[in-house]
């Protein structure tokens, strides 16, 4: 950090040094927190040039002189500046507060955004926004309210004070008065002041400022301590108790809560099967051969397991759910998407303009996606049966035969998932989708659709096409070539390829994540330091060399202040390790008949994945911007969806591929086959009416603390013993009791008389009305 030029008053009032800011972060995080959000703003096209620098002298300029801008660079630079001083007014004006500083080469200017405790009370009264309560009152979930003093002319009765049952978060005996807001409550109202357009809300629309470049970075500070309090006991990182877990939620946010919780869950069951599996593999290597008589039980277990698995997930959702009081959440409105385009309309919901596109134009993009798809589809089928040609033909010319062209497959297979990656984000974006969540739903039924193909279609030929290569189809496809088996076992065979799938997942991948952020860091400081030199003739070729050698030592972040290093971070993408954990479940299901022993280093994948993405998530990732969810939809269903096809895979295997019912005829297998689907079937319909989706005791619980949550609001007490005394008043008229009901009489004073049956009167009424309406005027237009 940097202090401001005399001229930049409007951004603070204060000039802090370098140290001072530091010392007023370090202050901040050890008693209070007075900023949550922080924005990135660019104020100079390269440190090196000279822009609003004014007398302040900073370290660089002490070092080496400041080139003067070019005419298009100042123009730049002074429209950057206007925009930025209009959003920063705007976000003054709405009652924000507002720290700015510039970066430690003056070329960025960074803001941190908070509210006053008042301000946030407004605005959660205002959003209806719900905060916990206190132990006593069930820890439900209701909307904050101000206390009500009540009104003069009711002699005060209606009064409502119900501040008392919020819960504080924090171990003082005098909280604050914003203690009642834990840290996700503040960045989720800080963040509706900033972008909604409600009363007393700035309205900037944060998605087209990064879209467009006009802002560099936007996201949640980290919490110093709370990071270091996470990091601590690490055990915790995969067993996910309850109080970690809602710990962890506090900081990030329900979705990536749900997505670690569901890996905890996960490595929990695949315990047992692990176990299952290491002693099934030992009877296999005393068989020699996979395909034995243990298959038939261990594949039972497996289809079993992988029916109950997301169902039983589904059900600790719901208890994490009435937890985090999000079980009863109902969809909202959501925003448009920064790269959403249309013609301009007006929203029925909002009355704002937004863009709007038409169905009906979307229809050609989902045509040009189904047939990209099915070309590529084509192009992976045509590359497996080259690399699978060329394994046999030069399978003894190659050096490790066989296990160097199955690394060689391995390898094929991730390098073309993450291609795959890209062009379901390009396919989709075409789709132009309204919003985040409809864009991600599209997207990932690509992604299962095309990386299923690319990732499982050798072990599907394996499995079930590799002894049938003298077919007609197969023979034109090799070029009449026979295709044979390891020892003439498609089980052995397949089992090491998929071994080898794993195995290459588990360390290539889990390298690759864990280092990408540190080599994008050292890539984009890299290039910028090069791109600066090269505009500023100045800087010499040895010190672009050693810039592009030394990687972020220009960099260095030990001369930046907090904000600023994370700022540098790449942000976090859920989709991705939703999206490694879905390939990996197929890994270790779809084909365990053949592999027990899979389900051990799936195991172990899992584990050492969770570390990785930990230890990414909090130490190489910008904090994300929390979300509310109720579960981990859509990636619960594709899981689901993902155990159907394990437990459809594993059956059919050991019906139709498998040396154990060989003798039985065709007709026999087919019957078998669909006699245990249908039994998995009425297991789950079984299931499903004996275990709901949303346990009985949680569904209690969210009755208990509705009712509680509706006293509480409404200042209604209830007593077991009821005092009738309270409604004595002696100074009214005692209650009259009439002898009968007189508002029950005729005008007559006479009651009314019972109603006759008479059948002509009845036909006769039937008959004029009839003639009545026959009678009536009518006109083509009634």
């Amino acid at each position: 950090a940097r202090p401001m030029a005399a001229g930049n008053d409007q951004y603070n009032k204060l000039e802090q040094g370098q140290d001072v800011s530091k010392g007023i972060e370090e202050y901040q995080e050890r008693h209070r927190r007075n900023y949550e959000i922080c924005m990135v703003f660019k104020c100079k096209t390269s440190k090196a040039v000279k822009y609003d620098d004014g007398d302040v002298m900073s370290d660089l300029q002490q070092r080496s002189a400041l080139f003067d801008p070019s005419d298009d660079a100042r123009n730049t630079m002074s429209m950057w500046k206007q925009r930025r001083e209009a959003i920063l007014k705007s976000l003054q004006n709405c009652g924000l507060r507002l720290f700015c500083y510039y970066s430690r080469d003056r070329d960025e200017i960074i803001v941190k955004i908070g509210a006053s405790p008042q301000k946030l009370r407004d605005t959660a009264a205002r959003m209806k926004y719900k905060l916990q309560l206190k132990k006593q009152y069930l820890n439900a979930y209701a909307e904050y309210r101000h206390d009500f003093p009540g009104r003069p002319e009711r002699h005060f009765k209606d009064r409502r004070v119900i501040s008392h049952i919020y819960k504080t978060h924090t171990e003082d005996d005098f909280p604050d008065s914003d203690a009642i807001f834990n840290t996700l409550d503040k960045v989720n109202l800080i963040h509706h002041m900033i972008t909604s357009k409600d009363k007393d809300c700035a309205g900037i629309n944060i998605g087209n400022l990064l879209h467009q470049g006009n802002l560099k970075a936007y996201f949640p500070l980290h919490e110093s301590h709370v990071i270091t309090e996470l990091k601590t006991n690490k055990v915790q990182w995969f067993l996910m108790p309850e109080d970690f877990a809602n710990k962890f939620r506090n900081y990030f946010g329900d979705r990536i809560a749900f997505y670690f919780l569901w890996v905890s869950f996960y490595w929990k069951w695949l315990v047992p099967l692990a176990v299952a599996g290491l002693a099934m593999q030992f009877i296999d290597l005393l068989a020699r051969t996979p395909d034995n008589i243990t298959a038939i039980p261990f594949c039972i277990l497996m289809s079993v397991w992988a029916t109950l698995l997301p169902y039983f997930w589904r059900r600790q959702e719901a208890k994490y759910a009435i937890g985090w009081g999000t079980l009863d959440l109902v969809e909202s409105l959501e925003k448009c998407r920064p790269e959403y385009y249309g013609d301009p309309r007006i929203n029925p919901v909002t009355a704002q303009v937004e863009p709007y596109f038409d169905w009906r134009a979307r229809l050609k993009y989902y045509a040009l996606s189904a047939t990209t798809m099915l070309f590529t589809t084509a192009l992976l089928f045509a590359a497996v049966a080259m690399i699978l040609l060329t394994r046999h033909t030069a399978k003894n010319s190659v050096p490790g035969g066989i296990w160097g062209f199955q690394i060689g497959m391995a390898a094929f297979v991730e390098i073309t998932n993450w291609m795959l990656t890209k062009l379901s984000g390009w396919l989709t974006s075409l789709e132009n989708h309204r919003t985040k969540s409809e864009h991600e739903t599209h997207m990932l039924s690509k992604v299962m659709v095309l990386k299923f193909i690319c990732s499982y279609c050798v072990l599907y030929y394996t499995a079930f096409f590799k002894h049938h290569s003298n077919l007609p189809f197969f023979q034109t496809v090799f070029l009449g070539q026979d295709m044979e088996c390891w020892r003439d076992d498609c089980f052995l065979d397949l089992q090491w390829q998929l071994g080898i799938f794993v195995m290459f997942r588990l360390v290539v991948s889990n390298v690759v994540q864990y280092y990408s952020p540190k080599v994008k860091l050292w890539w984009r400081s890299t290039h910028l330091d090069i791109r600066q030199g090269v505009q500023n003739r100045g800087q010499s070729m040895n010190s672009l060399l050693h810039t592009t050698l030394a990687g972020h030592a220009s960099l260095d972040l030990a001369d930046m202040s907090a904000a600023e290093q994370q700022s540098k971070k790449d942000s976090y993408d859920e989709f991705v390790n939703e999206d490694e954990a879905l390939i990996s479940h197929g890994f270790a299901t779809f084909f365990a008949v053949t592999s027990p022993w899979v389900c051990v280093a799936s195991l172990f994948s899992v584990l050492i994945e969770t570390a990785v993405e930990m230890k990414s998530l909090m130490d190489d990732r910008q904090r994300p911007i929390p979300y509310k969810a109720r579960n981990n939809e859509p990636w619960s269903t594709a899981f689901d969806m993902y155990g159907v096809l394990a437990a459809s895979t594993n059956i059919f295997l050991l019906i139709f591929a498998s040396r154990q019912y060989e003798s039985w005829s065709k007709t026999e297998k087919l019957v078998l086959f669909i006699y245990l689907e249908h039994m998995i079937l009425f297991a789950r319909l079984l299931l499903r009416l004996t275990f709901p989706q949303v346990p009985r005791n949680v569904e209690l619980l969210q009755l208990k603390q509705d009712n509680m949550v509706h006293r509480c609001l409404e200042n209604i007490k209830v007593e077991q013993n009821q005092d009738f005394s309270m409604f004595r008043d002696q100074h009214h008229d005692g209650i009259q009791v009439f002898d009968q009901d007189i508002l029950d009489q005729n005008q007559d004073g006479n009651d009314d008389k019972e109603l006759d049956f008479d059948m002509g009167g009845s036909a006769s009424a039937f008959v004029s009305g009839i003639k009545g309406e026959f009678m009536k005027p009518r006109s083509w237009f009634s």
